[in-house]
């Protein structure tokens, strides 16, 4: 923690920690210090949801224990490796061998691009010149115009060095990020639209994990149903009452395994799970990779026709490989949650170690790799997961299939609790209004831990897992269901919502990084507001909206770049964000269609997913 003591003649010294501004007075505290606290401490509640994805990860929340850009990597790497991995083949189904090695190549470099920039962009917001603007509007007050002042101000941060252990704000969660680039980007125009910016995004998070939750019990209760059907052969047996049962029955089944999971709340009893989960995960995939490569494909090879599959036709089908290829590819749920860990983040998209850039690497490789060699091993029999083509009557393939299965339920806990905790947000507010209507006990209000929160909090996590259940018995089919959740969720939030991010960043000329202020990948130090500002600019708020910084013309001078060049970078940044927001709506609009569509004609027959061998 770092700690700035002020040396200024005002009797009642504050102590800056990081962003908390804690008054040193002798007395209690007033209305508005109080109601200040309970905000700081409902927004210290919200981001339990970031401390849980953390920890779903394998991240160490504690700051004694921050990781390595190499461990940084591997846990962007693990984090792809789930249900969307797992139905890569059946996405090179839907678009042949080679447009699908090409199209994940393509979708790899546009999600890459945008994680970089949602990385830079909450690095400078928690840096510069954003530090006193941002400090100033979370203590109530208004940023002093420069000049005005005794020459002492205590809200200014030391420059941090480039290797610095930590940035000069804590870590800001995806919703927040995309809010402060509305609130303080292009001089304030679209301020007005952060508040939706963070509902919007937040509520796209909750679908989008919600319907990976989803996926999860269709890949549990597929599971489940081939292992049965192998075992309860005999016609002798009692187990043959089970032999051809509906898949549909299978998720009620499962809820027995399922409901007491999700109902798990506290972070150190799903931590122990998750370590489980990964082994199981990592394991099941090698060994999926084994069967691939090596398995006995004598007695069903695939077809010569499937072999000719370079390219599919019609090329409606490809937003459905779209759909499971960002499904797979996308880690942006988790990617500022491993900024937070790094020892050094500004590393992650920036020089000299660029991990962002180097783990995308590697995922794209894996999931070209498993898609190629997974399709042209089963061709059209690829099912929603790979794990459900290995052989049934294989004592190890079971055994795989049975920890790729156990591996997903233990996860299944942790992923509802980042959905649910993101969902509480917004009831937590409705539900202590409606259970007290006046203002007299907000502590009550505020305090999570009372018998009534507690019970609406678990009512709305059963109801969750329950409706998770029910969507699995309406649509058990996992093929469609990852297309559909990519298309829809991991394109709004990895394409759409970025593309709008940068479009906002580089609004005008004016806006770029360089005429303001030093980039944070670009120099050696994280500038701050202290000499150019004085010398150049005038800080400034107004009631109720965001604060900028304007600099004039006598600082800046010999940063701005020239107007041909800057202007060339400008057209062909915003062209590139056209062809990605395009790329993006085609795969949310086309993939929605074509999936719904399936699923609505899959739905109305026995639920049956599609013949393994």
């Amino acid at each position: 923690m770092v700690e700035v003591q002020s040396q200024t003649g005002s009797p009642k010294p504050m102590v800056i920690r990081r962003c908390t501004e804690v008054p040193m007075a002798i007395g209690s505290p007033t209305a508005s210090e109080m109601t200040r606290r309970r905000r700081r401490r409902s927004r210290l509640m919200s981001n339990a949801s970031s401390v849980v994805s953390a920890a779903a990860a394998g991240i160490p929340a504690s700051e004694k224990h921050k990781i390595s850009n190499n461990a940084a990597l591997m846990h962007m790497v693990k984090a792809t490796i789930g249900g969307g991995f797992l139905a890569m083949p059946e996405a090179f189904h839907n678009i042949g061998i080679v447009m699908g090695i090409v199209g994940t190549a393509i979708l790899g470099l546009s999600v890459l691009n945008m994680m970089s920039c949602i990385v830079r962009f909450s690095q400078i917001l928690r840096s510069g010149k954003y530090v006193d603007i941002i400090l100033a509007e979370q203590n109530g007050n208004k940023p002093v115009a420069n000049g005005e002042g005794d020459g002492n101000d205590d809200s200014k941060q030391p420059s941090k060095p480039r290797h610095s252990n930590e940035l000069v704000l804590p870590p800001m969660d995806y919703p927040d990020t995309v809010a402060a680039v509305f609130k303080y980007r292009a001089n304030g125009r679209f301020a007005r639209f952060a508040p939706f910016a963070r509902n919007f995004t937040s509520a796209s998070l909750v679908a989008t994990y919600y319907g990976v939750n989803i996926i999860y019990v269709c890949i549990i209760a597929s599971t489940l149903k081939q292992v049965i059907d192998q075992f309860s052969n005999d016609v002798n047996s009692w187990t043959h009452l089970f032999h051809g049962l509906s898949i549909r029955w299978y998720p009620i089944m499962c809820s027995v395994l399922i409901v007491p999971m999700g109902m798990i709340r506290l972070i150190k009893y799903l931590v122990p799970f998750s370590v489980a989960a990964n082994a199981c995960m990592l394991g099941g995939t090698a060994a999926v990779f084994y069967f691939i490569l090596f398995g006995d494909d004598s007695k069903n090879p695939i077809t010569p026709e499937e072999q000719a599959k370079w390219v599919v036709w019609p090329a409606t089908r490809w937003t459905l490989f779209a759909g499971s290829a960002l499904c797979s590819l996308e880690g942006v749920g988790m990617l500022l949650h491993i900024e937070n860990a790094m020892s050094r983040p500004l590393e992650l998209a920036g020089p000299p170690a660029y991990t962002l850039h180097r783990s995308m690497v590697v995922i794209v490789v894996m999931n070209s790799v498993l898609g190629l060699f997974g399709y042209l091993r089963y061709g059209d029999r690829c099912a929603g997961s790979i794990s459900l083509n290995l052989p049934q009557h294989n004592i190890l393939s079971i055994v795989i299939k049975l920890m790729i299965a156990g591996g997903i339920l233990l996860t299944y806990g942790l992923q509802l609790t980042v959905t649910t905790d993101l969902a509480w947000q917004g009831l937590r507010s409705k539900v202590g209004k409606s259970t007290d209507g006046s203002d007299s006990d907000d502590a009550a209000k505020d305090d999570d831990s009372s018998p009534k929160m507690i019970a609406y909090y678990y009512s709305m996590r059963f109801l969750l897992i329950l409706g998770s259940i029910m969507v699995a018995v309406a649509v058990p089919d996992i093929g469609p269901l990852v297309s559909l959740v990519g298309s829809v969720g991991f394109s709004l939030l990895g394409l759409v919502v970025p593309v709008i991010m940068e479009t906002i960043w580089y609004w005008s000329e004016e806006d770029d990084d360089d005429n303001q202020e030093q980039d944070c990948w670009d120099g050696t130090t994280v500038t701050t507001l202290e000499p150019s500002v004085t010398d150049a600019g005038t800080t400034s708020a107004v009631d109720g909206g965001p604060a900028t910084t304007s600099a004039g013309a006598a600082g800046d001078g010999e940063h701005k770049p020239s107007s041909r060049g800057g202007g060339c970078r400008r057209a062909i940044r915003h062209l590139k964000n056209l062809i990605l927001l395009l790329l993006g709506l085609l795969a949310l609009v086309g993939g929605a269609f074509y999936n719904i569509r399936d699923i609505v004609a899959r739905a109305s027959g026995d639920g049956s997913p599609a013949p393994t061998i």
